[in-house]
């Protein structure tokens, strides 16, 4: 019978090559796809303010379009659902500070009448969304 034995330099370095391109393309995916991620689907333009703060914290967001639809983190609601949903997201998250946006194209009533529903929804803090100067 015949032994082969195998020779120890052949094994002795690993080809990192393929791993190396699918890294690279890992990191293509995700330089493309992060910009879609952070800034959502809803086209929105905030006010422009100087004196506007950075907010970390993940609070309840209402985002209102210019025209005049309601979103209640990123998903769409009727006006007449906006409390009882507010409700529910403030169970979940166990937070009640809202953060209102609105398009800079809004009508002023309308802006009053959601920050009004928000109000009486039970939010303990409102917050105006902006855009910092």
């Amino acid at each position: 019978m015949r032994r082969f034995e195998i020779d120890s330099k052949e094994f002795s370095e690993i080809n990192i090559t393929p791993f190396t391109d699918v890294v690279l393309v890992l990191l293509i995916i995700f330089m493309i796809a992060s910009p879609i991620l952070v800034t959502g689907a809803l086209k929105i333009k905030l006010p422009v303010a100087e004196s506007s703060e950075t907010i970390v914290k993940k609070n309840i967001e209402v985002f209102i379009n210019d025209k005049n639809e309601i979103y209640v983190n990123n998903k769409i609601v009727l006006v007449n659902q906006l409390e009882t949903i507010l409700k529910t997201e403030y169970s979940i998250k166990n937070n009640s500070e809202v953060i209102v946006n609105g398009d800079n194209n809004i009508t002023h009533g309308s802006f009053i009448h959601i920050l009004d529903i928000v109000k009486k929804s039970g939010a303990t803090k409102l917050l105006i969304g902006t855009i910092k100067k």
